[in-house]
């Protein structure tokens, strides 16, 4: 067999698509044509050619060397709507160059040009939007114009090239009829319905090159080859590309700028900046750093802290960051030896993300301390200083979203092709992101109960979480490891995990769901708002908490609550849809902006056979020794939040008319030894955490049920204890009061008055 990669570019393209090189000011690509020849013959091509856009000028550079063609990439157009295609040309004259030049601006007049002189040319990525206005109706016209495509692209997520590959296999003389009729246009050659694939890497950086390729039967020559290719004797092989391996082509190509452009060539660039982007694109120390490394540690340790005392605060943070975090992962060996069989794209990918996110989290870390202290400037210095860091996250974020922006597109032209209607979602699977999953609350208690019926319904669901720990559950599950954590000030108890975003950013994309749930808007959930924006993914929302009002509670300031509804307000208009858990907040978030007709209340249940009033037990209670009197319960977090203080001031207030009675708090939190020591006496029992059969004696051993919380959007624990046979005593403030109805299950009061608690007891 002969091979050759027909899609690979060298330094003469020079107008990159992705908007972070743009926005950077750097080309396509450094590549040295020369370079680009002797890495594909040592990779196994036969023959070379170069398709820069819009040139020559690369293939001219090689056209003495055995074995090579001269080739370019196209852009030409729709004239109809502006929309750019990408052509791929082989085999020209610099004479036949200049005049595809004349002609290009129109895909029509190119086509019959290239059919009128016999000139080999390929359709590249064809389900590619080069400028954002490729269409459907597009796509099937170039079915009718043209016979020969992309097939597999080294650089190209494999997402499209499935669809249009089998939609090119399903093609029949009476589809290409139908099309012909609709579009106006006269199907190309005699068997228009035979299409042939092409494959090339499609690279700018001169790291991927030759691991796509085009193969033909054995050919002699360069004449030979091209006439393989003209008899459509040939068919795409290699590897499709990833987003891990576009972002490390982008890492190398934006470290070739910094060197060439601001750095003016030289090798030893040994800044912060230049050392990122070195150590991020695999690249060696430079013969600088290599140098300095000889020098006796003393004399090196001087010259460092002579060169930072010259920098900002901000700046010797970034650099001291930086450098423990390079020297942890030279001790440990990671930053060297590769894992057997990894890819060196994985292999960056994780030193990217070791640096990034470490830098990150050790930055959000001190701009929190700075806040403790009162130090509000100081605190936005230590963020702002992140710009620097983010910029090696950056080309993972662009390579993420390059690769699937199109996704609307591919589902539209599937959805048009019998031989696709399959192909409209990548898996028909979902994922479930939350915060939190082993504490005792309505989120954790939704996950499990939702998650658990899913697998048991072989309901394709895997939930994500990021636990120093991973739990054993009865369901698929993903855990990270935290990348960090961080409590939050004024509220110390309470901590927030720092999850580890691109390597959960890759395995979504890995694991091709279709679909994400989000329960928290905390980390874990504005990672799964990303993914969602740079995948393409449909998301939904489930508005478990209401987070404004439990500010509001911890801090008592009218301006946070607030602030906190901006961020909710735009947390949740970001996605494609939002479950409530009661008519209550949906006309809340209706009211704060929120589209109503994205909005739909979530319904929930209880089971009826483990909460149930027969599991009542007359002893249960004497092991705390509590004998006799009507017990009041209580069941849920003990935290500030949950108004439990009130509820304990009432129950004094209630107990001097009617003293035989008790209140048995159950439960855990940061509120419960300060409690549990200020409302010591014989008639209230703290019992900490109850679980498994041991709560659901507690609830149906009770007499009532008291839950004063104002900020619950639901209240679980109401439908336990009414399944359980008790009456409940409820908030009108949030969804507890739509679940008790006043003098039917229970009293629906103002439970932020201890009077009017003592009045419903």
């Amino acid at each position: 067999m002969a091979r050759a990669d027909l899609h690979v570019h060298s330094k003469y393209s020079n107008r990159p698509s992705e908007w972070f090189l743009r926005r950077i000011g750097a080309p396509e690509s450094f590549v040295e044509p020369a370079d680009l020849y002797k890495t594909c013959r040592e990779r196994g091509m036969d023959f070379v050619t170069i398709t820069d856009h819009n040139s020559i000028s690369g293939a001219l550079e090689i056209a003495h060397l055995p074995g090579t063609f001269i080739s370019v990439e196209v852009t030409t157009y729709f004239p109809e709507n502006g929309c750019k295609i990408h052509c791929l040309v082989f085999g020209i004259s610099e004479k036949v160059f200049r005049d595809i030049q004349q002609i290009r601006p129109s895909i029509y007049d190119l086509r019959e040009y290239l059919l009128e002189h016999q000139i080999l040319h390929s359709v590249a990525h064809p389900l590619f939007r080069n400028n954002d206005r490729l269409t459907a109706d597009d796509f099937e016209k170039l079915i009718l114009l043209f016979n020969r495509f992309a097939g597999l692209n080294g650089s190209r997520h494999p997402r499209a090239c499935r669809i249009s590959n089998a939609i090119f296999e399903s093609l029949t003389p009476g589809r290409i009829a139908q099309l012909a009729d609709r579009h106006g246009i006269k199907p190309t050659g005699p068997t228009p319905w035979k299409k042939t694939l092409t494959g090339g890497s499609d690279d700018h950086s001169g790291l991927h090159s030759a691991l796509a390729w085009t193969e033909t039967p054995s050919a002699g020559n360069v004449f030979d080859f091209l006439q393989h290719l003209r008899d459509g004797q040939h068919e795409p092989g290699g590897r499709h590309g990833t987003s891990m391996q576009l972002a490390h082509s982008l890492y190398h190509i934006t470290y070739s700028y910094y060197r060439h452009r601001i750095a003016g060539g030289a090798r030893g660039d040994g800044g912060l900046i230049g050392a990122m982007l070195r150590k991020l694109a695999g690249r060696e120390e430079s013969s600088g750093s290599r140098i300095s490394a000889l020098l006796p540690s003393a004399v090196h340790r001087f010259f460092i802290e002579r060169r930072k005392r010259k920098l900002s605060d901000i700046e010797r943070l970034l650099i001291d960051e930086f450098t423990a975090i390079r020297k942890l992962h030279e001790r440990s060996g990671e930053s060297d030896a590769p894992a057997s069989g990894e890819t060196r794209e994985r292999l960056e990918f994780e030193n990217a993300c070791r640096i990034g996110q470490q830098l990150i989290h050790a930055f959000i870390q001190r701009g929190l301390e700075q806040i403790r202290h009162g130090n509000l400037i100081e605190s936005l210095q230590s963020l702002s200083s992140l710009g620097p860091v983010m910029l090696g996250m950056t080309p993972y974020l662009t390579a993420f979203g390059a690769q699937h922006k199109d996704e609307t597109l591919l589902q539209t032209v599937a959805s048009r092709f019998p031989a696709t209607a399959g192909l409209q979602r990548r898996s028909g699977r979902r994922a479930w992101l939350t915060d939190t999953f082993l504490d005792v609350n309505g989120v954790a208690h939704t996950v499990h109960s939702i998650a658990s019926m899913a697998a048991g319904r072989r309901n394709p669901l895997t939930v994500i979480t990021s636990l120093a720990e991973e739990p054993k559950v009865p369901y698929p599950l993903r855990n990270f490891a935290p990348a960090g954590r961080f409590s939050v000030p004024e509220y110390e108890s309470q901590e927030i995990v720092f999850p580890p975003f691109l390597e959960i950013l890759e395995y979504i994309e890995r694991e091709e769901f279709d679909e994400l749930i989000i329960s928290t808007p905390g980390p874990m959930g504005l990672v799964g708002l990303a993914a969602a924006k740079l995948l393409k993914l449909r998301v939904k929302g489930i508005y478990h908490t209401d987070f404004p009002r439990y500010v509001r509670h911890l801090t008592d300031d009218d301006s946070l609550e607030d602030l906190t509804w901006s961020y909710m307000t735009w947390f949740y208009s970001g996605m494609d849809h939002v479950y409530v858990p009661s008519r209550h907040y949906l006309a809340q978030l209706a009211d704060k902006g929120l589209d109503p007709a994205r909005l739909s209340v979530l319904t929930r249940g209880v089971d009826t056979e483990r909460f149930n009033p027969s599991k009542r037990d007359p002893s249960f209670w004497a092991r705390y020794g509590i004998n006799g009197g009507f017990k009041f319960l209580y069941v849920g977090r003990i935290s500030r939040e949950k108004n439990i203080e009130t509820m304990l001031q009432a129950f004094e207030l209630f107990r001097r008319a009617s003293p035989d009675s008790q209140l048995i708090v159950v439960g855990d939190g940061p509120h419960l030894g300060e409690l549990r020591g200020q409302y010591r006496n014989e008639d209230v029992l703290f019992t900490g955490r109850l679980v498994g059969d041991d709560l659901v004696r507690a609830y149906a051993s009770s007499d009532a049920f008291v839950f004063p919380s104002t900020t619950d959007t639901f209240g679980n624990a109401v439908i336990e204890a009414h399944a359980c046979g008790l009456p409940a005593i409820v908030s009108d403030l949030g969804g507890p009061a739509e679940i008790v109805r006043s003098h039917g299950s229970g009293l629906v009061t103002d439970t932020r008055h201890p009077s009017a608690i003592a009045e419903a007891m």
